[in-house]
């Protein structure tokens, strides 16, 4: 089953097998508490989150659950969101970096408290999230990038005790590829798989009474003058949804509802099989390279080696390949054989690139907002791959204090009128 929605170019393996389990479409209207549209790992886990708090839930999404952004990730979940202090501080103060940074590892020890429930609630399902928590290091092989990434190393060192700089005498018995400077931070990441935790939360919400709906887009969404008026969504099969709250969840499309400056993105990655002999590095950690054009790479439970990076792109990318994605599959191809030289001569199974939009600051987009009466926003983005399912975690906490009436602040982070 092959999708084109912005700009897939081909088939992840994430989605490229048989789907753990399908669901209808929308045959009658409904009135609920809660309407999800996404059926991401982000709408996923809200609708968990909502089912959990004893809410009547309907999802809905415009494929089946998974694809989309979701289907697009590799895996890889680190607690600094791929993007370095450098390339935020554009946007953030450093202190809100690193409190961005805390965030992030608190979200993976909740990735890990959730995962770890669901693999045992649902071990008949036949899919697993395959969570592992791993180091992380990032690193660099230009010698003129040490003295910027030496004052990064020294900021996080204040908050995070468990980072440790490397030098390039210490890597050089442990690493087997050349490293100039690193920082290594004891379990700050984690491999997964995104596709599989969204069936499986999707599962267990409906387990828990949600309502579970595929092949439905919301095309029309109206909502209410007050709060005490509902959200009507009106559906691509003719039927309506009458919900007390909204929870727009469906990634690169749900940005188009807000009135926002958003940026073009494509992510490109490379997925295979290690051979027997490859050792890896130590612990398997998940590595980073230092950069504004950073690459990821891990390997995951299954012994595969997933590497990605995500470039500005002026526009949503066309069908076809053309010199550009060459070009940037040949660098991901040379990075992947120079940290494995192992890999010397193999032939990647998957090679794929995905085209999405984020708001022009990368930062997610978690909360409410004021044009938008009983609507909450969780729309993580796809900037670097690795940031996606820590604030998949932190929209799903989010919103539901907001939909049980909680209503906390929006964080000024992620809040969507900052758009």
């Amino acid at each position: 089953m092959k999708r084109y929605n912005y700009g897939i170019k081909r088939e992840s393996p994430a989605i490229a097998g048989k789907q753990p389990k399908q669901y209808p479409w929308l045959g009658d209207d409904k009135h609920c508490d809660v309407c999800v549209t996404g059926g991401g790992l982000t709408g996923a886990m809200c609708a968990l989150s909502a089912a959990e708090a004893g809410l009547s839930v309907v999802l809905i999404t415009s494929d089946a659950i998974g694809y989309g952004d979701t289907g697009h990730l590799t895996g890889c979940a680190r607690f600094d969101a791929g993007r370095t202090l450098a390339e935020l501080d554009r946007f953030i103060t450093v202190d809100e970096a690193l409190t961005l940074y805390s965030m992030g590892f608190d979200a993976l020890d909740g990735l890990q408290n959730l995962c770890a429930r669901l693999d045992r609630d649902c071990k008949k399902a036949g899919i697993a999230s395959g969570f592992e928590r791993r180091d992380l290091l990032v690193f660099t092989d230009n010698p003129t990038q040490l003295e910027l990434m030496e004052r990064e190393y020294l900021a996080i060192r204040k908050r995070f005790p468990d980072s440790t700089w490397i030098t390039r005498k210490n890597a050089e018995s442990s690493f087997a590829f050349p490293i100039s400077g690193g920082i290594l931070t004891k379990e700050g990441s984690a491999v997964l798989n995104p596709y599989g935790l969204a069936h499986l939360c999707v599962m267990k919400a409906e387990e828990l009474g949600a309502e579970i709906f595929e092949q439905t887009e919301a095309i029309d969404i109206q909502t209410p003058r007050t709060e005490e008026g509902c959200v009507i969504i009106r559906t691509s099969t003719h039927r309506t949804i009458y919900a007390d709250r909204l929870v727009v969840a469906s990634g690169s499309k749900g940005m188009r509802i807000l009135p926002a400056r958003v940026r073009f993105h494509t992510l490109f990655a490379v997925v295979g099989q290690l051979p027997e002999n490859a050792a890896g590095w130590p612990g398997k950690c998940a590595l980073g390279t230092f950069g504004r054009r950073s690459e990821n790479c891990i390997i995951s439970s299954g012994g595969r080696l997933a590497a990605s990076c995500v470039h500005r792109s002026g526009k949503l990318k066309s069908f076809f390949k053309n010199a550009d994605e060459t070009s940037n599959y040949s660098e991901l191809n040379g990075f992947t054989k120079t940290i494995l030289p192992e890999l010397a001569g193999a032939t990647f199974k998957y090679q794929y690139s995905y085209s999405f939009v984020s708001p022009s600051d990368g930062l997610p987009v978690i909360g409410t907002h004021d044009d938008c009466k009983n609507c909450f926003f969780g729309l993580p983005g796809l900037y670097q791959d690795s940031g996606t399912p820590v604030f998949s975690y932190v929209a799903s906490q989010i919103a539901e204090k907001y939909l049980t009436d909680s209503l906390p602040k929006n964080n000024p982070l992620f809040d969507p009128m900052r758009l």
